[in-house]
């Protein structure tokens, strides 16, 4: 028996000491929510750098590259980045790779599921829904030390988290919430400080933590020609307006 071959053996002799579960999460996915196969692997057989995910008309293929292996390790749960999906059927597909040459679909790794779409509210007129996720770190790039941290949810809520220089220098940070999509590209809310125990505390205390409001937040995100990944916030502070022109950074 070639070397590469009896590594193959080995490796799948070790990973069947345990068997393997796999599931997806969310079970009940909508669309658009990042979706993850979570599974039970040998940590021995298992290494993350060899797992490779492929897509296809809205089903998942995981080849899973698997170490040679002696003795079987520790049982751990894995989670694997698959992507996300449109309101429709879904398809998840799991095989091993073991010595560079054998591809073995994994037993209970393949399964159907399905993308609901999201509840439609019943409003009229219907409420403004953005054309795009522009959740990312946002800055200038004439200004350093400061930013915008943005995360939109796949219902399209959004959070915000600014931070910034105060009057007397120091670092100060900010919140947008409560707030609406006005159009596809421009969310108005609320801005938040908040105030609570310092990080050196021993013990934290719940009841020192005030969420103050502020003033108001605005991001319009262009959508121009080469302007994509470019957005105007603006804010006010008490008295004080602030509108800056940003920039998503892209990594």
């Amino acid at each position: 028996m070639k070397f590469k071959a009896l590594a193959a053996g080995l490796a799948f002799l070790a990973g069947s000491a345990a068997a393997q579960t796999f599931t997806l999460v969310p079970a009940r996915p909508e669309a658009f929510d990042p979706l993850v196969l979570r599974m039970t692997v040998d940590s021995c057989v298992y290494d993350q750098d060899r797992v490779n995910v492929y897509a296809s008309q809205g089903a998942f293929r995981v080849f899973i590259a698997a170490n040679p292996c002696l003795v079987p390790g520790p049982v751990k749960v894995i989670d694997v980045r698959l992507g996300t999906l449109p309101a429709g059927p879904g398809r998840v597909e799991v095989f091993q790779v073991a010595g560079g040459d054998m591809i073995v679909r994994q037993e209970g790794g393949t399964f159907d599921f399905n993308v609901t779409g999201r509840p439609v509210v019943a409003v009229f007129p219907p409420p403004k829904k953005p054309n795009n996720d522009w959740s990312g770190n946002w800055v200038t790039q004439t200004e350093l030390g400061w930013g915008l941290s943005i995360q939109q949810s796949p219902t399209d809520v959004l959070f915000a988290q600014l931070f910034v220089y105060a009057a007397n220098g120091a670092p100060a940070w900010f919140t947008f919430q409560d707030g609406q999509w006005k159009s596809a590209t421009r969310w108005e809310g609320k801005l938040f400080a908040s105030t609570g125990p310092g990080f050196s505390e021993p013990v934290f205390d719940p009841g020192q933590v005030a969420i103050q409001p502020l003033g108001t937040a605005s991001i319009e995100f262009e959508q121009t020609p080469g302007n994509e990944a470019f957005a105007t916030l603006s804010y006010v502070v008490g008295n004080v307006p602030v509108t800056k022109r940003i920039r998503k950074l892209l990594f």
